[in-house]
């Protein structure tokens, strides 16, 4: 009976806030994340995402996994920790790394959106599975988006065949 009051009180000081449960939930889901990514990926504001973290550590639920490196040409400031969860794999801490670093990137969030866009209007819709390179590349033209096209293509056809759409070249 004890060992079981003990884990509702432990559950409650995670589920008593709906930020520290959510940023619980996508540890248990992915291992490991950056605050960058719980702010991408739960739309949670920064100081939150800090005082979840701050919680879930303080809980000993989540250790500190490594600091990001160095990014070239930035001018300083703090580096970003990848927070994982105790037995998390070093696969799932890289993946964390290079999602960090994906979100930095404005052309990986451009190509994101437009690959996104393409499979709520095209993929989803006509409920199909395959898409040509130039399909996208004409696509892309025709929002006329800042960035080099074959960049965001690449990028976009990268996102599509991690949903499962298989993109001919």
């Amino acid at each position: 009976m004890r060992n079981i009051q003990e884990l509702l009180s432990f559950s409650e000081k995670i589920f008593s806030s709906s930020a520290v449960a959510e940023s619980f939930l996508y540890f248990c889901l992915h291992g490991a994340a950056t605050a960058f990514i719980l702010q991408t990926e739960l739309n949670m504001p920064e100081a939150t995402v800090y005082r979840a973290i701050k919680r879930l550590r303080t809980l000993g639920i989540i250790i500190p996994a490594i600091k990001v490196s160095k990014i070239k040409n930035s001018k300083g400031g703090p580096r970003p920790t990848v927070w994982s969860l105790e037995n998390s794999s070093t696969e799932e801490i890289s993946r964390a790394l290079k999602i960090h670093f994906r979100f930095l990137s404005p052309k990986y969030r451009v190509a994101e959106e437009v690959a996104q866009t393409i499979l709520d209007e095209y993929v989803n819709k006509q409920n199909i599975n395959e898409l040509s390179y130039t399909q996208i590349l004409i696509y892309i033209k025709e929002l006329r988006i800042p960035f080099k096209t074959p960049d965001v293509a690449d990028l976009a056809a990268q996102y599509l065949h991690e949903k499962g759409i298989k993109v001919w070249r």
